[in-house]
C-alpha cells in the first residue's frame, strides 16, 4: 500500500505533481500523508490570477505556522486593485507582525487602514513577504504604481536588514501603466546581497517632462558617470518592452560584474521619438564589463514579430573586441556595423569589418532586421570574417541572420488562401542564402537565415491543420 512506502519515496512520488491541488489532494488521503506532503504545497505559490482576499487568509496561514512559510521558495502575486470578497483580518495574528515589519517613520494607523481596505493588496502583500525568510525568487506582476512592496523592498535591501535574505530572482510585470515603471525605483532594490537576476517588463528610463526630456535627448553617455556604481552583485539583467534614452546607464552601472545584458527595445508614447532606441548609448555603461559580460541582446521587440512596424535608424553601437569573455551576441544589423547614412537605400557599405569589431571569445551571432539594402555590404562583411577560417572568432560556430523582407510579395488572393503558399525567396536574399551559407561551411559555422513572415505562414498553416 501506498502508506508503507518510505517518506523519500513519497515525496519523489508527490514531485511529479504539477498541480497544488494535487498535492493537496493526496495530503488530505489520510493523516500519515498531511503533515509530510504539506509543506510541499508552500513551496511555490502563485497568487497572480487569485483575488485580494487569498493574500489576506496566506498571510494569517503563514503568521501562525512559521514553519510552512520557512518552505517557500517563489512567489508570484499580482499588485494592484481588484475586487475581492471574504478578506481576513484578526489583529490579534497581524499585530505582531506588522510591528516587526515596519520601519520608525512607518504610521502603524496607516497601515491598519491599508490592511483593510479590500481592493488594494499592496500591504498585505509586505507583510507575507516579511514572513518568508528563504524566498529566493519573487515575480510582481504590477497593475499600479506599489507604493508599499517596491518602497518595503528597497529600505530591506538599504538598510540592510535580515529580510528577504536569500532572494536571488527578480521579475517585475508592468501593466495598465502608462509609462511603465522607471529604473529609478531598482536601483535600491539591487543592493540585496543575494540578489543576481533582474528581469523587467515595461521599465522606463528618463523623462517625458518637457524639460528633463530635452536634457534626456542630449545625453552625453560617454561622459555620464553614475552616482553609485559597482555596488550590486547582480550578475543577470533582462528587459523587455522597455524604453530608455540614456541606455539605462545607472542600472547598468549597478553590478560589481554583469555576466548577461538582454534588452529588448519598445515603442513609448510618452516620448515625442519614443520609437528610438539610441542603441550607441547602451556601450558606454557596458564596457565597464568587458571582461565579464558573457552575453548581450540590443534589439527591439517589433524584431519578434513579422507584423510590427519597424523603423531602422541606424546608430553604430560601438566594438566589441575587447569585449574578452562576450560569447553571444545579438543585434540589430543596423546598429552593428557603421553604416554609410548616405541619401540612397540601396546596397548600403560600411565603415568598418565584423573582424575589427567582434571579440575572439564569440561563439553565437544573431542579427535582426536584415533588409535588401544590407544584403551586399553584409554579405562582404562576413567574407572579410569567415573566408580562408574563422581566425578573428576560432570559437564561433553559430549565425543568425532574419527579418521579415517577404511581407509584401503576395496577392490578397494568396494571402487569403488555405493553405497559404509560401513565397519564393527573392533573388538578391537567394544570392546571400547561398554565399553565406558556403562561407559558413566552408569554416565549420552553423548557419540559419530567418524571414519571420515566412515562418508565420508555416505557423499558421500548422494551426489550420496543414502540416509542412
Amino acid at each position: 500500500m501506498l502508506t508503507t512506502l518510505p517518506a523519500e519515496l513519497l515525496l519523489s512520488i508527490a514531485g511529479y505533481f504539477d498541480s497544488h491541488t494535487d498535492i493537496v489532494r493526496l495530503a488530505s488521503c489520510c493523516r500519515a500523508f498531511y503533515p509530510l506532503l504539506l509543506p510541499k504545497v508552500f513551496t511555490s505559490l502563485d497568487l497572480i490570477e487569485h483575488r485580494n482576499g487569498h493574500l489576506s487568509h496566506l498571510v494569517h496561514t503563514l503568521a501562525c505556522r512559521p514553519e510552512l512559510a520557512q518552505e517557500v521558495r517563489t512567489f508570484r502575486v499580482f499588485l494592484g486593485c481588484r475586487p475581492t470578497s471574504g478578506g481576513r483580518y484578526e489583529q490579534e495574528v497581524i499585530l505582531p507582525v506588522l510591528k516587526s515589519t515596519l520601519g520608525p517613520d512607518d504610521n502603524l494607523s496607516v497601515w491598519d487602514g491599508e490592511l483593510q481596505d479590500r481592493e488594494h493588496n499592496d500591504a498585505w502583500n509586505v507583510l507575507l513577504l516579511a514572513l518568508l525568510p528563504n524566498l529566493e525568487e519573487l515575480v510582481l506582476q504590477v497593475h499600479e504604481f506599489s507604493d508599499y512592496t517596491l518602497e518595503w523592498v528597497a529600505r530591506i535591501a538599504e538598510t540592510e536588514s535580515s529580510g528577504l535574505s536569500k532572494l536571488r530572482h527578480l521579475t517585475v510585470v508592468c501593466s495598465d501603466l502608462d509609462d511603465g515603471l522607471s529604473s529609478s525605483h531598482f536601483l535600491p532594490i539591487l543592493r540585496l546581497p543575494s540578489l543576481r537576476s533582474f528581469c523587467g517588463h515595461m521599465i522606463c528610463d528618463g523623462s517625458s517632462y518637457d524639460e528633463e526630456y530635452a536634457e534626456d535627448e542630449t545625453f552625453d553617455a560617454a561622459s555620464y558617470v553614475p552616482d553609485n556604481v559597482r555596488y550590486s552583485n547582480i550578475t543577470h539583467i533582462h528587459l523587455n518592452s522597455s524604453c530608455s534614452q540614456r541606455g539605462f546607464a545607472d542600472l547598468i552601472g549597478a553590478p560589481k560584474s554583469l555576466k548577461s545584458f538582454i534588452f529588448e527595445h519598445s515603442y513609448n508614447p510618452n516620448y515625442t521619438d519614443g520609437d528610438a532606441m539610441y542603441a550607441s548609448r547602451y556601450y558606454p555603461p557596458l564596457q565597464r564589463h568587458r571582461e565579464t559580460l558573457q552575453s548581450l541582446t540590443l534589439t527591439d521587440e517589433c524584431t519578434n514579430d513579422y507584423a510590427a512596424y519597424q523603423s531602422h535608424d541606424y546608430d553604430y553601437v560601438g566594438s566589441f573586441a575587447r569585449f574578452s569573455a562576450l560569447k553571444e551576441l545579438r543585434l540589430q544589423i543596423c546598429h552593428i556595423l557603421d553604416w554609410d547614412r548616405g541619401w540612397s537605400d540601396l546596397n548600403k557599405t560600411s565603415r568598418n569589418k565584423f573582424k575589427d569589431i567582434l571579440p575572439i571569445s564569440l561563439e553565437r551571432l544573431i542579427l535582426d532586421d536584415l533588409e535588401t539594402e544590407h544584403t551586399t555590404g553584409l554579405a562582404e562583411a562576413f567574407k572579410g570574417l569567415l573566408l580562408g577560417g574563422k581566425y578573428r572568432c576560432p570559437n564561433l560556430t553559430y549565425l543568425e541572420v532574419k527579418g521579415n523582407w517577404m511581407h509584401v510579395q503576395q496577392s490578397t488572393e494568396e494571402s487569403n488562401a488555405k493553405p497559404r503558399p509560401i513565397p519564393a525567396m527573392l533573388e538578391e536574399f537567394a544570392d546571400f542564402k547561398v554565399e553565406l551559407e558556403l562561407l559558413c561551411s566552408a569554416a565549420g559555422v552553423g548557419f540559419r537565415l530567418r524571414d519571420l513572415h515566412v515562418e508565420d505562414i508555416i505557423k499558421r498553416n500548422c494551426l489550420y491543420g496543414f502540416l509542412e
